[in-house]
């Protein structure tokens, strides 16, 4: 989408003006906290880029507090930090104040609710991602609206799901292989207690079976480069491709096999999970299965907005594609 075919927004005008989202929001709705310098800078884009406010999104802080709990249930590791920054940036779009807590672990005491998510909050986002979610989250989701970022399976009543079709994306991974005349495929499987490792995992049954090879699974238990290494020297005779359930894995295997003296793709192909920023630079560059992190972030906000606003009643699960980036991996 290009700026011509879409709504201006607070981000454009302060990319524009060289100051941020925040001080172009306090300007555009006339709080006078802001320099007058800055204030007409911030005043000449706007008429510049031609924006409008968001009539529905300014009518909807006037009605409620503004205040959004965006609840982070995962290490901010690689691509969730880019989803949680592009959720604290969407929010401040439709000037909802974005509360960052950090959420309990999955053993333990159940945290009081009150104390995770205060009753004036007009909604949450959780970003999360594990299999057995934490018995909270469904009394969270009954108090007001919630969207959980990671999970389209299993929804708690009256929430949205958001999250990248990981069992999709491996399939075309596999595919991929299979088309480049792959016969003898690992997959080396990141921790099973992730949604993200099991539908990926899922997804390689699904290609394997659909070309009626022997699938071979390798687990590395996390999802950290120094674990798939070892793996390595567990392949069986004849592997000609390994696809890891992420990037780190990915890079782990394709260094301990260039130690062991193997050509890659030469002699076996390589492809990862992600598009981490720099695997294209890797020699040779990885073959990989992109995420496109900041839509996640943006369509769970959009969630949530249909939620308060009372648009819809159920928003449901939306599954973001996944494309397959390939590089000389393969």
């Amino acid at each position: 989408m290009t700026p011509e075919s879409r709504r201006v927004n607070l981000r454009d005008i302060a990319e524009d003006s060289g100051v941020s989202i925040q001080t172009v929001s306090r300007v555009v709705r006339g709080i006078n906290v802001v320099a007058e310098e800055t204030r007409a800078r911030v005043m000449a884009s706007v008429e510049r880029l031609g924006y409008r406010p968001n009539l529905a999104a300014r009518s909807l802080s006037a009605h409620r507090t503004g205040q959004v709990i965006v609840l982070v249930a995962v290490p901010l590791l690689y691509g969730h930090a880019t989803t949680f920054v592009e959720v604290c940036q969407e929010l401040a779009e439709l000037q909802l104040h974005a509360v960052a807590s950090i959420a309990p672990p999955l053993e333990g005491v159940v945290p009081d609710l009150q104390d995770l998510i205060p009753v004036t909050a007009d909604g949450v986002i959780i970003l999360g991602g594990r299999t057995d979610p934490s018995p909270w989250v469904v009394d969270v989701a009954a108090r007001m609206p919630t969207v959980l970022i990671g999970r389209v399976h299993s929804l708690p009543p009256h929430s949205a799901g958001v999250s990248l079709d990981h069992r999709a994306g491996a399939i075309s991974a596999v595919r991929h292989l299979i088309d480049r005349g792959a016969r003898r495929i690992v997959h080396v499987a990141g921790p099973q207690d992730w949604i993200d490792a099991y539908e990926r995992l899922a997804g390689y049954h699904e290609a394997i079976a659909e070309a009626g090879l022997e699938p071979v699974v390798l687990h590395a238990g996390t999802w950290d480069a120094a674990d798939a290494g070892p793996l390595m020297g567990r392949l069986p005779e004849g592997t000609d491709a390994v696809f890891a359930a992420n990037d780190q894995l990915a890079l782990g295997a394709m260094t301990a096999l260039q130690k062991r003296g193997l050509c890659v793709p030469g002699d076996v192909r390589v492809v990862g999970f992600d598009d981490m920023a720099g695997v294209g630079f890797l020699n040779p560059g990885l073959t990989t299965v992109r995420q496109d992190f900041r839509a996640i972030g943006q369509l769970a906000v959009q969630s949530l907005h249909r939620l308060l606003t009372a648009d819809e009643v159920e928003v449901g699960a939306i599954r973001v594609d996944a494309d397959l980036i390939v590089r000389e991996s393969t």
